[in-house]
């Protein structure tokens, strides 16, 4: 059972329950006529939300003292909306650090400030499920709030959709995976003299693939040995373009992060290299026409 702590607003309270710890309770007028130490109907608790460790709980009042009711739910809207496209666990902490950036971003554009994302179409290729959530919270805010969030943003909105999901919740790792996947990318581009289709759905499968490798080679999962080596030597000499791509591939993988690429692995990624990339490629003079 939660009792008032303190009354933040008519729609936000700071709250203790039994053991006396303490959170941050929002819910449609779960505030009102409340003094300390009145009972919180259960029924009125919409979000719950818990100080993280590493901080100060009063910072968390703090933020949400200073957060207009308007913007909580546009960022609940926004997560459930996430959670039905995404149909994924997202970290709690989401809700905190969404309504941090709305406030920040609300602040930036009534100055006129506007942010570059660099990574806005990698973003966008790589990730495209987060990427269309991300761009439905711009929409829904710009809609909301009369304001004209800028495309870049929908860039970083996704970087705490993708952050929700990972289970460190560290941008490094997001921002590691998407340099791994460029650099991939850019390394079949050259090796082949090719233009990636990215429509298809060959290339999605393929940027599937190579998120779980960037994953293994991150946490340095190698892969149990596998004694078939006649079977991966036939995949090899068979497609010997896309055998040679993948070579380069396991250079700089090994050279860039010390990892060795099982054989299993090397076949896997020429079967995707020939199979479902090369038949929807275009040549880059093509490209240039």
């Amino acid at each position: 059972m939660w009792v008032v702590e303190k009354v933040i607003n008519n729609n936000v309270i700071n709250a203790m329950d039994k053991k006396g710890a303490e959170a941050i309770l929002t819910g449609k007028g779960i505030g009102f006529q409340k003094k300390k130490g009145d009972p919180i109907e259960e029924d009125k608790i919409e979000r719950i939300f818990l100080p993280d460790e590493k901080k100060k709980s009063y910072k968390l009042e703090e933020m949400f003292k200073d957060t207009p009711g308007e913007y909580i739910l546009i960022i609940t809207e926004c997560i459930e909306y996430a959670k039905k496209i995404l149909k994924k666990e997202l970290n709690s902490n989401l809700y905190i650090t969404m309504l941090e950036h709305l406030n920040l971003v609300v602040q930036r554009v009534k100055q006129g400030a506007v942010l570059t994302n660099p990574i806005l179409y990698d973003l966008m290729h790589f990730y495209p499920q987060e990427f269309e959530v991300a761009e439905y919270t711009r929409n829904y805010i710009n809609r909301v709030l009369n304001l004209e969030l800028p495309k870049d943003e929908t860039g970083f909105l996704t970087m705490h959709f993708l952050n929700a999901e990972n289970e460190s919740s560290m941008p490094d790792v997001v921002l590691n995976t998407t340099q791994f996947l460029q650099d991939m990318l850019s390394i079949l581009e050259e090796e082949l003299n090719i233009k990636l289709n990215t429509s298809t759905y060959e290339y999605g499968r393929f940027i599937t693939h190579l998120k779980y490798l960037a994953q293994k080679v991150f946490e340095g999962v190698e892969d149990e040995v596998d004694d078939d080596d006649d079977f991966y030597l036939s995949v090899q000499a068979k497609h010997k373009e896309a055998h040679q791509c993948v070579k380069r591939m396991e250079q700089y993988i090994k050279k860039e992060y010390g990892f060795q690429l099982s054989e299993e692995e090397k076949m896997y990624l020429t079967v995707y290299v020939k199979r479902n990339l090369l038949k929807n490629k275009k040549t880059i003079d093509d490209f240039n026409r």
